[in-house]
């Protein structure tokens, strides 16, 4: 089969998966998903040499601080951490200021995101605004407003994104 074929169908298999952080475990694939989405690394040497770095590639790793993100990404070898693209933090609306806080801090300081030298983008998820005049718009400008003076010279995109969801109903879909 050719190489671009074989290509097209590890994207389907192994991406979009979201992989969570757990401070004793680092990260895993949450209930959610597929119990065993690496399973096709082992099937054969030549499929493991051609896919291995594709779920770290094509996957979201998801966490609640920068501490949290820091003590998951240590669990990882520095070669794992150069082949994740796509980071999410997931902040809950009452806390916001303190986790965005440490995140300006983390961005500014730089030495999180060192390691992740492929990282493409950077996706902020607010979870359960619970005032009804609290709309998407007004919470991702907030959020904008409150990372602008960080995030004007980092190499990836930084995208908000807020969903009415509450922490456990976010965590069990």
């Amino acid at each position: 089969m050719p190489a671009e074929i074989r290509n097209k169908i590890w994207k389907l298999v192994l991406g979009g998966k979201l992989y969570e952080s757990d401070w004793t475990l680092g990260f895993y694939s949450p209930p959610t998903e597929p119990e065993d989405a690496t399973a096709l690394l082992r099937t054969c040497r030549q499929i493991y040499s051609e896919t291995a770095i594709m779920p770290l590639a094509l996957g979201t790793f998801s966490v609640e601080s920068v501490r949290e993100a820091a003590r998951s990404l240590k669990k990882l070898k520095p070669s794992q951490r150069k082949q994740i693209t796509n980071l999410q933090f997931t902040v809950r609306w009452p806390h916001i200021d303190w986790q965005l806080g440490t995140l300006c801090f983390a961005l500014h300081s730089y030495a999180l995101f060192r390691s992740l030298s492929a990282l493409r983008e950077l996706r902020i998820l607010v979870l359960s605004v619970k005032d009804p005049v609290v709309t998407r718009q007004k919470v991702e400008e907030a959020v904008y407003e409150h990372l602008k003076p960080s995030i004007q010279n980092v190499p990836f995109a930084v995208k908000v994104d807020y969903t009415h969801q509450r922490w456990s109903d976010y965590v069990n879909s």
